[in-house]
């Protein structure tokens, strides 16, 4: 995202003179053409102005993808506010399930979306997701998987679309790739290259690159040999590694930037690759820590927080070290100077390790462009790159592209699934984009899918691989593709919300635990006071920092969220105005996770992917929904935390250097001392560690060639049998001293012991060369795998469902409410004593004398069931103590639409205040309602803000139950669009820890 300037004129930004000179040839040339390229440096202003230009050229609707989604947001913001509207009317955005466009019933004009939200609509609607005049694609430097397969389909679909304009975008894009791509779109067809030049504002600025010849003329340095000692060789082929000699030549030059430039506003950027780099330049700054003021961008570290931090400082300089989230994601204010390591990190699948596995590589010129354009904006910048010239020309001009350096098996299963022809297809799509991977690849990730029965093979050699249900589902969820199996897998053992959050922590970074940079026994410890990593359970580092974070969110629900949602309660029951609460709560919120170490922006992130998660998996009814298992941490427990605050100071250690970034959590402040805050008996948190280490050997085993689905390990023991010695890893090295006593055979025929780390989510480094066994079972042990392989599609509604609705053994009353029609209460009562049943209906009705006589009451006119249920001016006339059953029917009428949200929530905060203050333990609450309107409506966040968790959800039977009136969507693919009960019991908040707000909750009442 890119730094704006504003103009003097209040509310409207004024965009760089060159990119407003060129207004009206970008709006000529688009119409003209179907692609045009547009090329211009960062900071010129394309991607906030250039939409508004095609809008304003009457050119809408138009969409606009960005790769990120803090960029979707953040330009859409940018837009809307230069247009004076707010976001989501003219200007919107769509990000995951967050859909903020198409507000006040009027189509967004211009829609910013990341690449991943566009493959996916693509996939559900083929051609009618592009239903705009102009698609932009911004930033197609950046060559990620998503990116180029959205360019590819958008060129197959335009095939078909003569009227669709596309327009690129890009500072650093290889111009000619791109017009040799579009080559065959049609006869005559061109893409046509409009060149932003500089804007004279921001050229006023110089920006001189040095090398390290310059460098070590600069410091006095020996010059000689320079590329062998600072870059292992003397081209692009050499080891990209860092040794200790570049970390001291980016420590001298910091210090010779210091000497020789008073102005200590003039701020130090550092690009470095890895966390570790960023980790140990950090410690050789200790030694001179009354001079910088450190900060670190990292995706570990909150980089909100870090931004909001960087102030600039008139008594030290400020240094940031930052891996390549700097590069385009950011805008750092002052920086005057920028060292390039020139190298990036890259993530590859490695087929020995069947894992995702990361190496350091030389950058492109690419990138180190984008670097170069972080200063000399507001003051002439210098650019010292760690290379040397004639090395610096070796490097590749453009970044490899990730879709030839991934398994594809995300990608391929996501075209497989696809409802439209012309994309469904992965050896064709795949074989479009700009740079197609190798067919065997394909091959490898089609076959691997099937293996886990995501895909069915065809049956025929014209056939093509079809996805089953559990297919569909894993390309659906907003989670990498590996977190999706593991949150599966998790749901079919019972654990559905601890794997959620679970598959959720592998994919995001920050995690919410605080972890102090570069502080690594300090780490530790925070951790471990939500989970002590060195228990007797054995997981690797990986899954303990998972479960310790886990613990962590855990913990945050029971003793802060829990909380905050009695006390907002409490403000409804007393009639109070909630809406200034939230503001205030969220205050709170931020010393409460500092008395605990974690990061408040981490924990809510969380819980708002979770949400996404449900949503999804409602959409698609899997049936293990049909009866869920509450979270562990509600589940009755001796789990008790009594805040104790206490001053601390910061360890000596720490006083070293001054890291900005963490000046909000650590120091000496106040911090809770009842550590651990989680202990090992609480919130289930050993049967879930075990879990998932059984999990994650099965996703290893059936990962493993020759293997289909083995997993030796259950959840309830870890008996392994061996038919003979295991080998002496040390007679193999020739270390052995033990001879004929040893235990283990000294017969090279003997098996390996099992590497411990191959089968943990780190995975073992060595592959094929590791002296342990990589092996863990054989295909015959497919019994003993812990889950199934296949997840199943919820079954059709039969008459149990009437069984499962009432109490058992027809003691409890029921009172129904919303039944407009009264079907549902006549066609209960055959199944139920009707003179347990209480009805409320919003609309008057000519009660049938066999009705009356059935003994059903029935309430009429009652058109808002939460004063009824609070009392007010009518009173229930059935003891609230032997109530077991509300049901409510939530079919709402046209003109009830707008508020369907509002009335949902108003009855779960009165059911909720109602259970709270009578004590009502055995009372359920069943919702009737089509699945589609509630993951629109989010009726389970909604329950769960009142303590109302979902137990059970089964589709409804109109058959035996009577028809519901709420007309079913149409929905994509294997998601269904029907009626379901769903079933909440509540878990209220423990009384220990909140003290007696079944008092507090009557006083209310009684107040209003």
């Amino acid at each position: 995202m890119q730094a704006v300037e504003k103009a003097e004129a209040p509310r409207r930004w004024r965009p760089p003179v060159a990119t407003e000179a060129l207004r009206d040839r970008i709006v000529d040339k688009v119409k003209e053409n179907r692609v045009t390229l547009i090329v211009g440096d960062t900071g010129c202003g394309k991607s906030s102005m250039v939409p508004q230009f095609l809008l304003e050229g009457n050119l809408e609707p138009i969409m606009c993808t960005q790769p990120r989604r803090f960029a979707v947001v953040a330009i859409a913001q940018m837009v809307a506010e230069s247009r004076n509207c707010q976001v989501g009317e003219e200007v919107g955005y769509h990000i995951g399930h967050s859909n903020v466009s198409n507000l006040n019933s009027k189509r967004s004009k211009i829609v910013f979306k990341t690449a991943g939200v566009v493959l996916e609509q693509m996939r559900d609607k083929g051609l009618a997701a592009l239903k705009y005049k102009v698609i932009i694609l911004d930033e197609i430097h950046e060559r990620s998987v998503e990116s180029d397969l959205v360019l590819a389909c958008v060129k197959q679909f335009m095939m078909k679309k003569n009227d669709l304009r596309l327009v690129l975008m890009s500072a650093t894009a290889d111009i000619t790739r791109y017009k040799e791509y579009f080559r065959d779109l049609g006869r005559g067809e061109r893409v046509e290259v409009i060149a932003i030049p500089s804007s004279p504002r921001t050229r006023i600025f110089q920006r001189e690159v040095l090398y390290l010849e310059q460098i070590a003329d600069i410091l006095k340095m020996n010059s000689e040999s320079l590329s062998t000692k600072y870059c292992s060789g003397e081209d692009a082929d050499a080891d990209a590694g860092l040794n200790s000699d570049v970390y001291q030549l980016i420590h001298e030059l910091l210090l010779h930037i210091h000497r020789s430039d008073p102005d200590l506003e003039n701020s130090i950027l550092v690009f470095l690759p890895t966390y570790y780099a960023l980790e140990q330049q950090w410690i050789r700054l200790s030694s001179v820590r009354s001079v910088f003021k450190v900060h670190i961008l990292h995706r570990s570290i909150d980089t909100d927080e870090a931004l909001q931090t960087m102030k600039v400082s008139k008594s030290c300089r400020k240094v940031i070290l930052a891996t390549n989230i700097a590069e385009s994601s950011v805008t750092i204010p002052g920086v005057a100077y920028v060292i390039d390591s020139c190298r990036s990190l890259q993530v590859y699948w490695d087929p020995i390790r069947k894992t995702d596995s990361a190496g350091l590589v030389w950058a492109s010129k690419s990138q180190t462009e984008q670097r170069k354009g972080r200063t000399g904006r507001t003051c002439d910048g210098q650019i010292y790159r760690l290379v040397t010239g004639p090395f610096y020309n070796s490097l590749d001009d453009h970044e490899h592209p990730a879709i030839l350096r991934l398994s594809l098996r995300e990608q391929v299963l996501m075209v497989c699934c696809a409802e439209s022809r012309a994309m469904n297809d992965p050896n064709v799509v795949l074989q479009k984009v700009l740079d197609p991977p190798n067919l065997d690849v394909i091959q490898d990730a089609l076959d691997s899918l099937v293996q886990i029965h995501a895909l069915v093979k065809p049956t025929s050699p014209r056939g093509r691989y079809e996805p089953t249900f559990y297919g569909c589902l894993l390309n659906s969820l907003p989670l990498s593709f590996d977190a999706s199996v593991l949150a599966l897998k998790f749901a079919e053992v019972g654990f559905l919300h601890e794997g959620i959050l679970i598959g959720i922590m592998l994919d995001i970074q920050p995690l919410p635990i605080l972890q102090p940079f570069g502080h690594q026994a300090l780490c530790k410890i925070l951790r471990d006071n939500y989970f002590d990593e060195d228990s007797n359970l054995k997981i690797g580092k990986k899954e303990a920092t998972l479960i310790g974070n886990l613990c962590a969110f855990q913990f945050w629900q029971r003793m802060f969220k829990d909380k905050y949602r009695q006390e907002y309660l409490k403000m409804v029951a007393d009639t109070q105005e909630p809406t200034t609460y939230h503001a205030f709560i969220s205050k709170q919120e931020e010393v409460w996770c500092a008395f605990h170490n974690l990061l408040p922006a981490a924990l809510n992130n969380i819980s708002e992917i979770y949400d996404d998660v449900m949503c999804t998996l409602h959409r698609f009814r899997p049936s293990f929904l049909v009866e869920i298992d509450p979270p562990k941490y509600l589940q009755p427990s001796e789990f008790h935390h009594a805040c104790f605050h206490h001053n601390i100071l910061e360890p000596e250690d720490m006083n070293s250097l001054s890291l900005e970034s963490e000046s909000s959590h650590l120091g000496s402040q106040r911090k809770c001392a009842a550590t651990p805050y989680v202990s090992a008996t609480d919130f289930g948190v050993t049967l879930t560690a075990v879990v998932l280490k059984a999990l994650i050997k099965e996703m290893k085993t059936q990962l493993a060639e020759d293997k289909v689905v083995s997993c030796r390990e259950r959840v309830s023991g870890y008996a392994q049998q061996t038919v003979e010695s295991e080998m002496c890893v040390f007679f193999v090295r020739g270390s052995c001293t033990r001879g004929n006593t040893c235990p283990f055979s000294h017969s090279s025929r003997a098996p390996k012991p099992v590497c411990k780390f191959f089968l943990t989510l780190q995975g073992c480094r060595n592959g094929s060369s590791c002296s342990f066994s990589h092996d863990c079972g054989s295909s015959n042990s497919k019994t003993s795998s812990i889950t199934s392989g296949i997840c199943s599609q919820e079954d059709m509604p039969t008459a149990v469902c009437c069984a499962k609705l009432l109490p058992a053994g027809g003691d409890g009353h029921v009172l129904i409410m919303n039944d407009k029609n009264l079907q549902f209460s006549y066609k209960i009562c055959h199944y139920y004593n009707p003179t347990k049943i209480v009805t409320c209906t919003p609309g008057l009705h000519s009660v049938e004398s066999d009705s009356v006589t059935n003994g059903i009451m029935i309430l009429q006119n009652v058109a808002d069931p939460c004063r009824l249920i609070l009392g007010g001016e009518r009173k229930l006339p059935v003891p609230w103590a032997k109530l077991q059953r509300i049901f409510w029917f939530a079919d709402f009428d046209s003109d009830e639409s707008m508020n369907e949200r509002v009335l949902l929530q108003k009855f779960f905060e009165h059911i909720a205040i109602k259970t709270l203050s009578e004590t009502l333990p055995n009372l359920q609450v069943v919702l009737i309602m089509n699945n589609t309107k509630f993951v629109h409506l989010q009726a389970e966040r909604l329950a769960r803000e009142c303590f109302y968790f979902l137990r059970e959800s089964f589709m409804f039977d109109e058959g035996t139950l009577g028809w519901f009136s709420d007309a079913p969507s149409y929905p994509n693919g294997m998601q269904v669009s029907a009626p379901v009960a769903y079933v909440f019991n509540m878990h209220p908040p423990t009384g220990i820890q909140f003290g007696d707000y079944q008092t507090e909750l009557r006083k209310a009442l009684c107040r209003a």
